[in-house]
């Protein structure tokens, strides 16, 4: 068989293996262009990854014909090269293309355009601009565009570390996050140990190509061997664990670098440098143990600090003064609960959904405030919904803790600053830690939440494992929220009690719209069927959020994105809203594959703070924007344009995971109960609390009670725990 040897561009990715692999359409770049098919194996491709279309490779390999029939029935005669050697030449240029398609100061660069600059130049294009040679810019753009690209990138300090990028392969996704927080750093810190990189990439195959095949590093350079051991480490943290235990930590790291002596050169390297610490049998990564370890010593600074206290008369009056304005009267737990925060400066609330937690926390800032014992109250949480949520409910601003953090000056908070931090079981470690660092010495901390609640999204275990430790607690019992009629506190009670001791919950009979807790049996095939039937049959319809469908996943059978599509094919008959593409002519907005049509009901899946808008706030599609390639979304009343770009932040919000309906209610669930490693009695019991007045699982029964007896979260691993009690023992 002939043998080709020479360099091809990548053209269109077929497919990339799990475990390695590639399959891609090549042409190559002699003076007449051959097409090959490539299929490398594991062996020659150790991240598929690497691979993007416009890349150009070196292969070596034999040429080979296969037939292919497409759908009609046409044949056609391929040219395959299984390569022995395939070595990266240079890529496409993509952050530069980035840059220059999304900066502010190159405007009037669209991406065509930037693909016509990058593609007529190629690497000479940087250099046309630093050397300030505009005419050979003008058959490709206008002069005032001509000058805005020499002058952008002569004055673009980050110019060097994006030729470097480039010159390295490394995807701009990566890329832009490396600019944005390593700035003119970045040259030195990746070209001084590229294994830095896994900050921003957790896939060891794609750094060992930038270090080994491309920087030329050795397999056993120390710093590779450290990487390869935190690598471990940072992949717990999926799990939501801060740490592992040290022999499985050894062990998964002979099994990653195959060799035993590189294991333990790994294990002494990483330890010396104090890139790891090893504490209780359990090893994580510096940077964990520093937050979980700033998070004790914080915590233990608020217990210990001494806090002015009000007489026992002046809190009485103020807390009767309150009665008196609300109306009604505080419980005796409530009225301690309020007391208690009075008294210390970390307080933790709990208590079950509808327990009355708000009415103490409006309690708490009338008091606090009149008794002058803070100049300011700033009420946070961690999810968009659930600060808008407080803000409904108590009238009081409220923001998400990521708003704190990045537009809260510390300077400008006072010293006797209260911070309020509502539905605490959502909060990671990163983010606490994050809160208390900025906590003025003389500030105070109050976390309400339900410990029964979802774990969160982020890593570790902040509120779970605080209730348990010496540290000034109330707890509320007495439900307020829902109906005793409804059955869904005494539901949820029992579900929030269940143990292995439990026999079974007294469901009442599904009778479409009503009250109560039911539970309608389905097997796997029907149950998106069901979902929907049932729906229909408690009044939804796709124009609001009285009725809302829960699931613990987004994908595959009862998973969010399957059940949104379904309900918008069923329901949604709006209009459809086009734009005008520059290269494509007239097109579908659309979401999910979806056309998107007035009417809709969206979700916002990120904050932005310019429009007003939380990650999890809700809208109703009214238009196109007329004016721009945009739609017209009104959330809440907030008016607002989201261009084509932005519909990448939004997704459809008839159905929900749980994680994403936490901190709201709605006035009827349907709960999707399918068998899943997040299915446990948090999620369950989570998502029975988001209803008012009727809650309906549909599933297996028996997947339902074999959740009940799970409890995911507590199977976390953290070193919080052992840390408090270390130091305060």
């Amino acid at each position: 068989m002939p043998i080709f040897e020479g360099e091809i561009q990548v053209r269109k990715i077929r497919k990339r293996g799990g475990a390695g692999g590639i399959i891609f359409s090549s042409i190559t770049l002699e003076p007449t262009p051959r097409r090959f098919v490539i299929k490398a194996s594991y062996k020659v491709t150790r991240s598929p990854k690497l691979f993007k279309e416009f890349h150009i490779w070196k292969v070596k390999g034999e040429i080979s014909q296969q037939v292919i029939e497409w759908k009609d029935g046409t044949k056609h005669t391929e040219q395959v090269i299984i390569p022995e050697t395939l070595d990266f030449v240079k890529a496409a240029h993509e952050n530069l293309k980035k840059l220059l398609s999304e900066s502010p100061s190159f405007k009037g660069i669209s991406e065509i355009k930037a693909e016509k600059l990058i593609s007529f130049f190629g690497d000479e294009l940087i250099s046309i601009a630093l050397n300030g040679n505009i005419e050979r810019l003008l058959p490709i753009v206008g002069e005032n565009v001509a000058k805005r690209l020499i002058i952008g990138l002569q004055e673009y300090e980050e110019l060097a570390t994006l030729q470097l990028l480039d010159k390295l392969g490394v995807p701009p996704r990566i890329g832009d996050s490396i600019l944005k927080i390593w700035g003119i750093d970045a040259y030195q810190q990746i070209t001084k140990n590229p294994y830095f990189l896994t900050a921003f990439e957790a896939d060891l195959n794609l750094i060992d190509a930038f270090a080994l095949d491309r920087l030329k590093r050795k397999p056993t350079d120390p710093d590779r061997l450290a990487a390869y051991a935190k690598s471990i480490l940072f992949n717990a943290f999926k799990g939501g664990n801060t740490c592992i235990n040290t022999s499985k930590w050894r062990y998964q790291l002979k099994r990653l670098l195959g060799n035993a002596e590189q294991t333990e050169k790994a294990i002494q390297h990483s330890i010396a440098q104090g890139e790891v610490v090893i504490l209780n049998d359990m090893v994580q990564v510096k940077s964990m143990n520093i937050i979980e370890s700033g998070i004790v010593d914080f915590t233990n600074q608020l217990i210990n600090r001494t806090y002015p206290k009000p007489t026992q008369q002046k809190s009485q009056y103020y807390i009767k003064k309150y009665e008196s304005i609300a109306g009604f009267p505080l419980t005796y737990e409530q009225k301690n609960a309020v007391k208690l925060c009075l008294a210390h400066g970390l307080t933790i609330l709990t208590g079950g959904a509808g327990c009355g937690k708000t009415t103490v926390l409006e309690a708490i800032c009338f008091t606090l405030e009149n008794l002058k014992l803070t100049s300011q109250i700033i009420l946070m949480a961690l999810a968009g919904k659930a600060a808008q949520r407080i803000t409904e409910t108590t009238g009081r601003d409220a923001m998400t803790i990521a708003g704190f953090l990045h537009n809260v000056n510390v300077d400008n908070l006072p010293d006797d600053v209260v911070i309020i931090i509502d539905e605490a079981s959502m909060v990671d470690v990163l983010s606490l830690y994050q809160v208390l660092r900025k906590l003025p010495k003389k500030g105070r901390l109050i976390l309400t939440g339900d410990q029964e609640q979802l774990p969160p999204v982020g890593i570790g275990l902040t509120l779970h494992t605080l209730v348990n430790l010496s540290i000034p607690h109330s707890h509320l019992s007495e439900n307020k929220r829902q109906s005793e009629s409804s059955g869904i506190p005494l539901i949820s009670t029992e579900m929030r009690l269940w143990s292995e001791q439990s026999s079974s919950i007294a469901f009442s009979n599904y009778k479409d719209k009503g009250i109560g807790v039911s539970f309608i049996d389905s097997n796997k095939t029907d149950l998106q069927t069901n979902v929907l039937k049932t729906y229909q049959e408690l009044g939804g319809d796709g124009s609001d959020n009285e009725v809302l469908i829960l699931s613990p996943v987004r994908h595959a059978n009862g998973g969010t994105q399957n059940l949104n599509a379904l309900i918008h094919d069923n329901f949604i008959r709006g209009k459809r809203l086009t734009f005008e593409h520059e290269e494509f002519g007239w097109v579908n907005h659309s979401l999910l594959g979806r056309a998107v049509r007035t009417g809709e009901l969206v979700l916002y899946k990120r904050n932005d703070y310019q429009r007003d808008l939380r990650n999890g706030s809700i809208g109703k599609v009214i238009d196109k924007d007329e004016f721009s390639d945009g739609i017209i979304v009104n959330f809440s009343g907030n008016i607002v344009t989201l261009t084509s770009s932005d519909l990448n932040d939004l997704e459809h919000a008839y159905a929900m995971t749980v994680h994403k309906a936490q901190g709201s209610q709605f006035t009827r669930v349907i709960v999707v109960v399918r068998e899943g490693r997040n299915l446990d009695r948090h999620l369950l019991y989570t998502a029975v609390t988001r209803a008012i007045e009727q809650v309906v699982f549909i599933g297996d029964k028996a997947d339902f009670y074999n959740a009940l007896s799970r409890s995911n979260s507590l199977k976390r691993l953290t070193l919080l725990k052992y840390l408090f009690k270390s130091k305060t023992d």
